[in-house]
């Protein structure tokens, strides 16, 4: 089980200082700090985009128990509005680290212009496991007009093909639009918005490790009560989403 968060603001920021959480009603927000959902206290990634040059860019994650030790400093950093292609990703998946459920976690951004500062994080209830089985990959459309720092959900997707009745385990997702930033899914009666970084177009060369059970089951569903997709990125209007399932019943 696993949810994505994320940071956004555009400033100017000197030194490392604190920047704001997209707003998230999956998760507790309080001024610049995200409340650690106890049911999935472990960082097992992390990205960062900062869209200058100027200066020497760092973004660090904070938080009490993080102070404890040391912060975390995401690394590497990418520079843009957007995943050039395969995402530069700070990786935990199989080692996560452990936050204490409740406390604040804080996104810390430095740069040397007025710029937008970026930070995802990827929470989980434990390490990653893959899973397996006979995957098949749909493709969808969507028509969602992007937000910069917001999650905008598709609404009802356009499947290319009818899903079969039945239920089905999401085991992996490719979302795909020329200013997307990353797509989380939101399943009827879930809590949690497991997600990906999203990639340009087709062509882009993505990061199989969200692909083919390769980050676990995303969640589960019935063919009446398909999934939506939330979608965070800059100015966009069409987004395409292939998402890997296994039949189950």
């Amino acid at each position: 089980m696993f949810t994505l968060v994320g940071y956004e603001q555009t400033v100017s920021n000197a030194v490392l200082t604190a920047i704001t959480p997209i707003p998230d009603g999956t998760v507790a927000v309080t001024g610049n700090d995200i409340r650690v959902p106890v049911e999935v206290p472990n960082i097992v990634m992390a990205a960062a985009m900062i869209n200058s040059v100027v200066a020497t860019p760092r973004v660090q994650l904070v938080s009490p128990s993080l102070r404890a030790v040391f912060p975390i400093d995401v690394s590497p950093i990418t520079n843009g509005l957007v995943f050039p292609g395969p995402p530069g990703i700070l990786q935990m998946w199989d080692t996560p680290i452990p936050l204490a459920g409740l406390e604040s976690l804080d996104a810390l951004a430095q740069n040397g212009a007025a710029v937008v500062n970026r930070c995802l994080v990827w929470l989980a209830d434990g390490a990653i496991k893959p899973t397996g089985g006979k995957i098949y990959t749909i493709r969808a459309t969507a028509s969602a007009t992007l937000v910069t720092a917001t999650w905008v959900n598709s609404g009802a997707l356009t499947f290319a093909s009818t899903l079969p009745a039945g239920k089905y385990q999401m085991v992996g997702l490719r979302s795909l639009s020329a200013n997307q930033v990353a797509a989380r899914v939101f399943f009827v009666g879930y809590a949690w918005r497991p997600g990906v970084p999203a990639g340009a177009a087709d062509a882009t060369v993505e990061w199989p490790l969200f692909r083919w059970g390769n980050f676990g089951v995303f969640g589960e569903f019935l063919n009446t009560t398909p999934p939506t997709i939330d979608f965070l990125g800059v100015t966009d209007t069409a987004q395409i989403v292939y998402m890997d399932l296994i039949k189950t019943a």
